[in-house]
């Protein structure tokens, strides 16, 4: 959905879309990432009331060729960041 209001001498722009992974992954790869699988390990954390185990999450990070899978590049934040980007080209 986008959703258009004028506000004085500007636009309000609102987008709400529903997205498949993949479209995601591909729209990343379009734009020169690779997308490989990555674990991201939570530690365990101890404090007074609360004790959270050591927690493993399989997700996706997307890397330039001359970069290094790490929690910066996972692949839900590069596309962030590519949008991001898109939308400042046209504003």
């Amino acid at each position: 959905m986008i959703r258009l209001t004028p506000k004085n001498d500007l636009i309000q722009m609102e987008i709400q879309m529903h997205i498949p992974q993949l479209d995601v992954i591909n729209f990343l790869q379009k734009k020169g990432y690779e997308v490989k699988a990555f674990t991201l390990v939570l530690p365990a954390t101890e404090e007074m009331l609360l004790s959270e185990p050591r927690t493993e999450i399989h997700t996706f990070t997307a890397t330039k060729p001359d970069e290094n899978q790490s929690e910066e590049n996972l692949f839900l934040n590069v596309f962030e960041k590519e949008i991001k980007e898109f939308l400042k080209e046209i504003s």
